[in-house]
């Protein structure tokens, strides 16, 4: 009983390896396209891929002190929020 338990296990390892072998075969192929999907869906997300070099001199509508007071205003909205009112609509009998 434990030959045979010897000779399906001698018989099998072969066979797994000769899986793994299958597909490490296979990897270069799959590593030379790694991050092809991604950068495909990025290329066809852009709408107008020579807007940076185009638009690179344009000067932003506002200065760094607008924006740093518009953020300071944004964070204390949430410390401390407005008082919210609740409108009740009672509709038909009650």
């Amino acid at each position: 009983m434990a030959n045979l338990k010897l000779i399906v296990a001698a018989a099998a390892i072969p066979a797994l390896l000769g899986g793994c072998a299958i597909v490490a075969s296979a990897s270069p192929d799959w590593d030379a396209q790694f991050g092809e999907s991604n950068r495909v869906m990025q290329a066809q997300q852009l709408i107008d891929p020579q807007a940076p070099t185009r638009n690179g001199q344009i000067l932003p509508a506002t200065d760094g002190r607008n924006v740093r007071d518009a953020m300071d205003r944004h964070g204390e909205s949430y410390r401390s929020p407005p008082p919210s009112t609740v409108t009740n609509i009672s509709i038909g009998g009650g």
